[in-house]
């Protein structure tokens, strides 16, 4: 059975073995002629008994990692997630110019096309009364007629646009509407996915 002051000097020997960096933990282990075993990290002088040097093995102490099977790309390889939201935003940004091209379109169709075609127009015929002594018609194109019960009008034709021309203005309309609601959703995509 060992004493309470030789456990002591145990547990002191032993912090002290741990405390102390790698290269100088050396132990010495002291057994006496009665047997008593002792620890400590100064070798002693004059002992009668057995000592013992004790040196641990620094490559005792370690343990191994787990090593795990090295990915078959180059190691300067972007990964497989980084290489998805480069295309990922590559096909955004794509999808986004496509949008911007086609409401720039849309605006410059609908600027160029603000005028009625010739095949738009038709000429209607404004009757007014007729012009008093001295007075100027309001158009070059003005002219007296009659109508058939023998009244005087002033007969001013004109060309104004028929409904081909609405129509095409309401598809113009639509189209930039339509484009400018694409380019909204491809810039909210494009914001979503580059974050």
């Amino acid at each position: 059975m060992i004493d309470s002051g030789l456990a002591r000097a145990l547990v002191l020997a032993l912090a002290a073995a741990v405390a102390v960096p790698a290269a100088a933990q050396v132990l010495y282990k002291l057994t006496d002629r009665q047997g008593r075993v002792t620890y400590s990290d100064r070798a002693p002088k004059d002992f009668d008994g057995t000592v013992v040097r004790l040196e641990p093995d620094p490559a005792a102490n370690v343990v191994p990692s787990a090593k795990t099977e090295a990915p078959s790309r180059p190691a300067n390889a972007p990964s497989e997630w980084a290489e998805n939201r480069r295309r990922t935003r590559a096909e955004l940004e794509k999808r986004l110019r496509a949008a911007q091209a086609r409401v720039e379109a849309a605006q410059k169709a609908r600027a160029e096309g603000g005028e009625p075609l010739p095949e738009e127009l038709q000429t209607i015929q404004r009757h007014g009364p007729p012009l008093k002594a001295g007075q100027q018609p309001p158009n070059p194109n003005c002219f007296v007629s009659r109508f058939p019960n023998g009244d005087a009008s002033l007969n001013c034709p004109s060309r104004v646009p028929h409904d081909a021309f609405y129509e095409r203005q309401k598809k113009l309309d639509e189209e930039l509407a339509s484009a400018e609601e694409e380019l909204a959703l491809a810039e909210r995509a494009y914001r979503g996915g580059t974050d």
